[in-house]
């Protein structure tokens, strides 16, 4: 019964600090609402809202184009030879492109 007493006593005398520990514990980490919750919506927030004004930016300079290509058939004509590949009649097209091809080892004869 000395050790019941004596655990009982310390928690006793310290019950406003135990207090205050479990009660940091809940709202800091354990809680639905807590502190570590909250940050962590607050950066996944933050990374929303820059990349929805990455889309907001690519929007506006996409609209400025679409008006430019409203306006001006050469627009279109630009537009479709430099994206799609798209050609005149007797005419060559060369696309070069700077991405690196994996060159694949020929088999070894045995």
């Amino acid at each position: 019964m000395g050790k019941v007493n004596n655990i009982w006593a310390y928690l006793a005398r310290h019950k406003y600090l135990i207090t205050m520990v479990l009660g940091l514990l809940l709202v800091g980490v354990l809680d639905e609402n807590s502190f570590r919750k909250y940050m962590l919506l607050q950066m996944r927030y933050n990374e929303a809202k820059r990349e929805l004004d990455t889309y907001v930016e690519q929007y506006k300079r996409d609209s400025v184009k679409l008006h430019a290509l409203d306006a001006n058939l050469k627009g279109v004509e630009r537009v479709a030879r430099e994206r799609y590949f798209m050609k005149r009649p007797n005419e060559d097209v060369f696309v070069l492109s700077t991405d690196e091809r994996r060159v694949e080892e020929a088999p070894a004869s045995e």
